[in-house]
């Protein structure tokens, strides 16, 4: 149980609700308003999916019927009002799922994906208390509270009416006091720089205020004003403040895309060998798309390609694309290997343009003894035949029995092995 009087000095935000009229639920009186406290601790006031009324058709698909506010593993959620707890337990997607009642305003209130809770069916319970834990119980992809209010429950589920949080209360948080003199001398577009997951925006001109959204690596957005530190930006419908230290002008940037340790198939390689390909592309702007492959010797009919919208500064080609390259299961022919990548100012760079041969498999016989995959010369890949021979992990044809008994004793065994590796060290 907390007291009123402790959760000031956790710096619980205090909210003043002031009720929307209901209609047909008959709760309390339009006038009517009532102090409640966020159902989380200040820190975690950021919403990342929103309430979407078209989950009031009644299709349980047709929208989300609450709030997600992200929050530490375990962080207290508290009850926003005084109520009675009606179910607090597993339901399914919802994972560990608490259900409040409000009889003055006729409502329940819901708290799903919980890690555990700490109130039970019929327990009587004050704002301000804690009443359960964040997890990612259910159908969740991370820690958050699903927080959302509705008028009924149908089998002991939440059901419509449903009520966006955000609007059926009116929410008014303190903040700091922020004072701005920030000038138009910094408008302009900008890109994010030197961040790798995100960069807060929020709600005022530093860091002590709260976060009203995030922007991604490489995001494009505007800046209607500035001070030199903070600055004021629109993106994706929001507005906020971001530090200016991790953002940039676009007009100053210039397109301009290299590769840098690339690995290419040069010449000839012997039909079924495997070859790595690899390189690090780096853009000024974001690779908007990048395309690779092997194409026949035309340079047009694609054989094996590859294309995908990175939206990076950086594609490493040993990655992905370089597992999409089978150059094992190449027949004999001549084939072109190509690199090109377009960024987001829409120019086209041909960064790899490489001819190169499959050549036919050589057969066994060729008169060298310690060469039993006949390419020609005695290498690891021989050693390694004969090893899984000796160890009965592999077979070898007649042929190759001949070639692999370097000794002349009549037998491929650990002394051809011996012989085999004394030519690698030589």
């Amino acid at each position: 149980m907390i007291l009123k009087k402790a959760l000031a000095r956790l710096c619980v935000p205090i909210l003043s609700l002031s009720v929307v009229p209901l209609g047909v639920n008959g709760g309390i009186s339009a006038n009517a308003a009532v102090a409640a406290l966020w159902p989380l601790d200040s820190e975690f006031s950021e919403v990342t999916t929103y309430f979407d009324p078209n989950r009031n058709t009644g299709n349980i698909y047709a929208g989300h019927n609450a709030i997600d506010i992200p929050a530490d593993h375990n962080a207290n959620i508290y009850a926003p009002i005084d109520g009675v707890c009606v179910s607090a337990g597993w339901m399914n997607d919802y994972g560990i799922l608490i259900i409040l009642r409000h009889e003055e305003l006729d409502v329940y209130t819901f708290y799903a994906h919980c890690s555990y809770a700490d109130v039970s069916p019929g327990q009587t319970v004050s704002a301000g208390e804690i009443i359960g834990h964040v997890g990612n119980t259910g159908n969740s992809d991370g820690d958050h509270l699903h927080f959302g209010i509705c008028d009924t429950l149908t089998g002991g589920w939440p059901d419509i009416m449903y009520y966006d949080p955000l609007t059926y209360f009116t929410y008014e948080i303190e903040q700091p006091e922020d004072n701005c003199s920030c000038t138009e001398d910094y408008a302009g577009t900008y890109v994010t720089q030197n961040i790798d997951t995100y960069l807060n925006v929020r709600s005022g001109h530093g860091s002590e205020f709260s976060i009203v959204g995030k922007l991604s690596p490489q995001s494009e957005f505007t800046v209607t004003k500035a001070d030199g530190n903070w600055a004021h930006i629109e993106y994706d419908g929001i507005s906020g403040y971001c530090s200016m230290k991790y953002i940039r002008r676009k007009d100053n940037i210039e397109s301009n895309m290299t590769i840098s340790g690339e690995l290419v198939p040069d010449g000839e390689i012997i039909q079924g060998a495997a070859f790595e390909v690899g390189g690090t592309i780096t853009s000024n702007l974001p690779i908007t798309r990048f395309t690779g492959g092997i194409y026949k010797a035309d340079g047009a009919s694609p054989v094996y390609v590859y294309e995908t919208s990175p939206n990076a500064l950086k594609y490493d080609l040993s990655g992905e694309f370089d597992s999409k390259m089978l150059f094992n299961k190449l027949e004999p022919d001549t084939y072109v290997y190509k690199v090109e990548a377009e960024d987001s100012s829409g120019k086209v760079y041909r960064l790899i343009g490489k001819s190169f041969m499959i050549a036919q498999k050589a057969s066994a016989a060729t008169g060298i003894f310690g060469d039993l995959n006949g390419d020609g010369s005695i290498t690891v890949a021989d050693g390694v035949m004969l090893q899984k021979y000796i160890l009965g992990m592999g077979t070898l044809s007649a042929e190759q029995l001949k070639y692999a008994d370097i000794t002349g004793d009549g037998t491929a065994d650990v002394f051809d092995m011996i012989m085999i590796r004394k030519m690698l060290v030589s």
